[in-house]
């Protein structure tokens, strides 16, 4: 995120919301208030409100992606993406944005893969995904390390990215035990 990023006002999000249909009227300045003192902070009401529309977003994200598009017009569509982003010319920011995303969508995954009811394939989701967010943040680190001729830099991210293969090992592990335990049933 660079240092001239203006966030959007709650009024800009909730006009967003409404236009939407998430909201049935225009939210008040004084349901504002309210809403944001409910939150106990007026920043949490705002990251409350942007990621209300960010999953509004995401679900027709979700449904447009269902249209069969040739590969140049699926790259050209995640384009536009990156350029909302201002992501698009910025192979750092880029690898940022891409972790973030992967980090967000692991969340649930998170809060379901330590439930013993879940068994040990969401919790290999979780290790390959966080490997991933890993890889991801390191890569981004380690062009901009690059770029300023940070040796130390680079050298660390080749710790991150030992990191990142550990936890995609583990993984793999999880599944490898998974596919033998169920392989070992069949065989008995």
């Amino acid at each position: 995120m660079t240092s001239e990023h203006k966030p959007v006002t709650v009024e800009q999000i909730s006009k967003a919301l409404t236009a939407l249909g998430y909201f049935d009227h225009d939210i008040t300045p004084a349901e504002h208030a309210e809403f944001a003192a409910l939150n106990n902070h007026p920043e949490i009401y705002r990251v409350r409100l942007i990621n209300a529309l960010l999953g509004l977003v995401q679900k027709e994200a979700m449904f447009a992606d269902g249209v069969e598009l040739d590969e140049e017009n699926q790259f050209a569509a995640v384009g536009e993406q990156m350029k909302a982003a201002d992501a698009w010319d910025d192979m750092i920011f880029q690898m940022s944005f891409t972790g973030w995303q992967v980090a967000r969508a692991m969340m649930p995954l998170r809060i379901h893969a330590p439930l013993e009811e879940s068994g040990p394939l969401p919790m290999a989701a979780v290790q390959a995904a966080e490997g991933l967010h890993v890889m991801l943040g390191s890569l981004g680190a380690t062009y901009a390390a690059s770029a300023v001729g940070d040796i130390e830099g680079i050298a660390f991210q080749l710790e991150m990215q030992k990191a990142a293969r550990g936890l995609l090992q583990t993984s793999i592990e999880t599944i490898d035990y998974v596919l033998d335990s169920v392989e070992a049933a069949d065989n008995q």
